[in-house]
């Protein structure tokens, strides 16, 4: 069963890399996700669309 994302899910990548927030879901099962990219002071925001199962759930931050 391919996991389910919901907007505002803190998502990351299965293969690794930064932590991103679902914006949308799509019925194909394509999540868009929201991240930023850090060089020195310059954070440049990023996005992409990946399917279902690349994606985890990053644990909460407490």
């Amino acid at each position: 069963m391919p996991n389910s994302f919901k907007t505002g899910d803190v998502v990351r990548l299965k293969s690794g890399g930064p932590d991103m927030t679902v914006s949308d879901g799509a019925a194909s099962g394509t999540y868009l996700c929201h991240w930023f990219n850090r060089e020195g002071d310059v954070w440049t925001p990023q996005h992409a669309g990946f399917k279902s199962d690349q994606l985890v759930v990053v644990n909460e931050r407490k």
